[in-house]
């Protein structure tokens, strides 16, 4: 079944379902659900409140709370190969350091990066095209011409473990074009989104795959548009160093878990755009109001019976 609503009126009381809300922080983890993160990173939260939940009917994901803590560029992304002409050679691996920049900041964190690990005395700039939000990349060969390549994974590159989808670039190898007596330029072949993508998922793998909320199959990072770990979308709607207040805006739709017959922990965790590589809070806690419903220990329905007026009981039981 889809999503739909399952509580009606009657300020959130029903005959069939009972409710609960469970407040999630991730400072009050009980572990991380992997040892290579840190449990403020992918918390596993042991839930169950005056008892074990059983006989589940539906979970609804009602609001989150996210700092703006975590890193655009980051230890999964932010590499990419640089090229230069014979003699010189190569190829190096430029890194851009971790953290958050704006269009300006690129522009000198870029070239530094780049002049870091050049293996000839050219010096290389990066400025921002501001009419047609493009990356330029130039050298200062001068008459002699000396091409270079910025190679951005291969020819099926998902844009997953390294910046282009954030500086502009096409994936696999960019080269330089030379202006006749003055330099070797790229000109990036996209607009930049120097700050990032525009909205993050929150992902649940006990939880996500058992809801109807899908991707297209064009999502190569997030699964082919198969059942996946995602739970919700939340836009960024803030800067570094904000909180990200969000709430569902149509809290009448739930997620039918079809009586899940038991919950006893759940975990989440954050991914960026159409990314998979889980988000690192830098020790900021991001926070999650869960909505459940459980199916009510037995749920009467009668109905008369036909010549015989016979009336008949139906139970639901755990």
């Amino acid at each position: 079944m889809g999503v739909y609503n399952k509580m009606g009126d009657f300020g959130g009381l029903s005959d069939t379902y009972k409710y609960y809300e469970f407040e999630l922080d991730a400072l009050d983890w009980s572990s991380a659900f992997a040892a290579e993160y840190a449990p403020t990173d992918w918390p596993l939260f042991t839930i169950g409140g005056k008892r074990p939940l059983q006989n589940i009917a539906a979970i609804k994901l009602l609001e989150i709370q996210i700092p703006f803590s975590f890193y655009i560029y980051n230890q999964d992304n932010n590499t990419f190969v640089f090229e230069e002409a014979a003699p010189f050679n190569g190829p190096v691996t430029v890194t851009i350091p971790e953290g958050n920049y704006n269009v300006s900041e690129m522009e000198t964190v870029l070239a530094a990066a780049i002049n870091a690990v050049r293996l000839s005395a050219l010096v290389y700039t990066v400025t921002a095209d501001t009419n047609t939000q493009k990356l330029v990349i130039k050298n200062n060969s001068g008459g002699v011409s000396l091409p270079f390549t910025m190679t951005f994974g291969s020819s099926t590159d998902t844009g997953n473990s390294n910046p282009r989808l954030y500086l502009g670039f096409t994936r696999g190898a960019t080269t330089s074009i030379h202006d006749v007596g003055v330099t070797d330029y790229i000109i990036a072949p996209n607009a930049y989104s120097i700050t990032g993508p525009n909205y993050v998922y929150v992902n649940s793998d006990k939880l996500g795959n058992l809801c109807n909320l899908f991707l297209p199959r064009g999502a190569f990072n997030l699964g082919y548009g198969n059942a996946g770990p995602q739970l919700a979308k939340i836009p960024l709607t803030v800067q570094p160093g904000g909180v990200v207040f969000w709430s569902d805006p149509d809290p009448g739709k739930w997620f039918d878990l079809e009586s899940l017959p038991s919950l006893t922990d759940v975990d989440f965790y954050l991914t960026m755009g159409n990314t998979s590589n889980k988000l690192r809070m830098n020790g900021q806690n991001f926070s999650i109001k869960l909505g459940i419903l459980e199916n009510e220990l037995s749920s009467q329905q009668s109905s008369l019976g036909s010549a015989a007026s016979r009336v008949t009981k139906r139970i639901r039981s755990k």
